[in-house]
C-alpha cells in the first residue's frame, strides 16, 4: 500500500512540473527572435534606421530572445570600446527592436557597467508583422553598440 502511495505521488508531482513548465515556455508566445550579438565593428554604421556610436564596439557575449507577446530579455557581456579603461564609458543602455528598417519600440534604460555588463527584461509593443526583426543595444540617445543576427 505505501509503495502504491508513493508511485502515484511521484507520478502526480511528475504531472505537475510537466504542466508548469509546458505552461511557462508558451506563456508568451513563440519566440520572434533568438539570437546571439556582435559588437559594432563600424563607427556610425546604420543599420534598419539606427545610427552606430561614434566609437567601434566589441562584445564577449550577448544573447537576446524576444517574444511574440512583447516580453524581451538581452543580456551582455563585455561590451566594451577596445582598448580604453574603463572599456564602457556609457553609464545606462536600452534594446531599441527594428522591424525590417523601422524603429517599432525601444526598452526602459537600464544600468550599464564599465565592465560592459547589461541585463534587460522588459515589454516591447511590436507590429502585428514583424519581419526581419533586429534588437539593437544603444545609449540614451539611440547611438548602437551591439545588434543580434551574428
Amino acid at each position: 500500500m505505501a509503495r502504491s502511495f508513493r508511485i502515484v505521488l511521484a507520478l502526480t508531482l511528475l504531472l505537475a512540473l510537466t504542466i508548469g513548465v509546458a505552461s511557462t515556455a508558451t506563456a508568451g508566445g513563440p519566440k520572434v527572435l533568438d539570437s546571439t550579438m556582435a559588437g559594432m565593428p563600424v563607427p556610425n554604421t546604420v543599420l534598419n534606421g539606427v545610427t552606430g556610436a561614434g566609437a567601434p564596439w566589441q562584445i564577449a557575449s550577448g544573447k537576446v530572445q524576444l517574444f511574440e507577446d512583447g516580453r524581451i530579455h538581452v543580456n551582455v557581456v563585455g561590451l566594451v570600446i577596445p582598448g580604453r579603461d574603463p572599456g564602457n564609458p556609457v553609464a545606462e543602455g536600452k534594446a531599441v527592436v527594428t522591424c525590417g528598417d523601422a524603429i517599432v519600440d525601444d526598452t526602459a534604460l537600464v544600468p550599464f557597467s564599465p565592465e560592459g555588463n547589461a541585463t534587460i527584461d522588459d515589454v516591447v509593443t511590436l507590429p502585428d508583422l514583424c519581419q526581419a526583426p533586429a534588437v539593437f543595444f544603444t545609449n540614451a540617445g539611440n547611438r548602437w553598440f551591439a545588434v543580434t543576427g551574428f
